[in-house]
């Protein structure tokens, strides 16, 4: 799901002037309170933002090794959350669930997940949860059902009865594979799906663990390059072209106690992503570093998009494939659950 030196906070520079009480007031009025520390227009001592400080300073944030996180650390690299007054701190998880899990229990402030762990945490009372960002839509190549040139799994149809690896169950993995294989009349319901890492894939394949895996880039290279693995199906195709994939979740306590905290948050993450959108340069160094990827295949990952604004009629696909697949018992109307974007400094 989940890449360069910092910018800092803007600072005004300070006029002496004598210390008259109608020009003070005149300057005050004129200036909305910015050049004497007030929080509309940013100050020396406080954050950018007509929002004001953030409630918590400090928020951990959790991230899988996958392309789709690559604006939150330029985000980082880049000072755009402290520019925010904002410190964000990434724990790495193994897995989307992991992280629905860990808002839930307090451990994390937000985290990075596929939208079917959010929307079934959602639909099954789990928690009221907000989706804070957008993170990745799916384009081509990003997220592949592969197999090694040594399976019996050559082409859409010889899915029945394999053994297929996903990160997990009622994922958008396994949503998305059933969904393009049903339009190839092919009975879904016999293909036996293994839950395990990304990085575990490719060994499982090569060793016959497994016939066939679904990965998401950087892993859809990586096997490629490492184990000799072969497109079978793309998943981003027909009822599945262009669906959203992950996004950024939070409790919605969270969100309504510490308002400026997740407005922050947004605004900063909006920059990161404005950056990798729009340069590739910028993009690749950041799955160097944190993916964990060499050079080489950083210059070879399929690049997916990243949205830039929470479009619920995207999302809505998302529940509905979960509900037309029984991972949902009803139909989740996902609109309310999108936090609203902040205003812009």
């Amino acid at each position: 799901m989940p890449g360069r030196g910092g910018t800092g906070t803007v600072h005004r520079s300070r006029v002496r002037i004598p210390i008259i009480a109608a020009t003070l007031a005149l300057l005050t009025a004129a200036a909305g309170c910015g050049m004497l520390g007030g929080n509309s227009g940013g100050s020396a001592d406080k954050p950018n933002g007509a929002a004001g400080a953030p409630e918590k300073a400090k928020i951990k944030v959790g991230v899988l090794p996958v392309v789709d996180v690559a604006p939150l650390y330029e985000a980082i690299e880049k000072g755009y959350f402290k520019e925010q007054g904002l410190d964000v701190d990434p724990v790495v998880l193994t897995s989307g669930p992991q992280g629905v899990q860990q808002i839930i229990s307090g451990d994390l402030d937000i985290a990075f997940t596929s939208y079917p762990g959010a929307f079934a945490a959602q639909a099954k009372g789990m928690a009221n949860l907000k989706i804070v960002s957008d993170a990745y839509a799916a384009r081509p190549g990003h997220l592949v059902l592969v197999a090694t040139p040594n399976s019996t799994f050559k082409k859409p149809q010889d899915a029945v009865d394999k053994k297929i690896a996903v990160t997990s169950t009622g994922s958008i993995s396994d949503l998305g594979v059933m969904s393009v294989l049903k339009t190839q009349q092919v009975d879904v319901s016999k293909i036996k799906w293994v839950a395990m890492g990304f990085p575990a894939m490719g060994p499982a394949m090569q060793k016959g663990d497994i016939d066939a895996a679904v990965v998401v880039e950087p892993f859809v290279t990586t096997t490629e390059k490492q184990y000799g693995a072969v497109p079978v199906l793309d998943v981003s195709t027909g009822p599945t072209a262009d669906i959203s994939l992950s996004g950024w979740a939070a409790v919605d306590k969270q969100t309504t106690q510490n308002p400026k905290t997740f407005a922050a948050f947004q605004r900063g993450l909006a920059k990161g992503v404005t950056d990798v959108k729009s340069d590739r340069s910028k993009l690749e160094p950041l799955l160097v570093k944190y993916v964990k990827v060499d050079q080489a295949t950083a210059a070879l990952v399929h690049i997916a998009d990243f949205p830039e604004t929470l479009d619920p009629v995207r999302l809505q696909r998302v529940a509905d494939l979960m509900k037309d697949f029984n991972v949902i018992p009803e139909k989740l109307n996902v609109a309310p659950m999108l936090l609203p974007a902040p205003s812009q400094n």
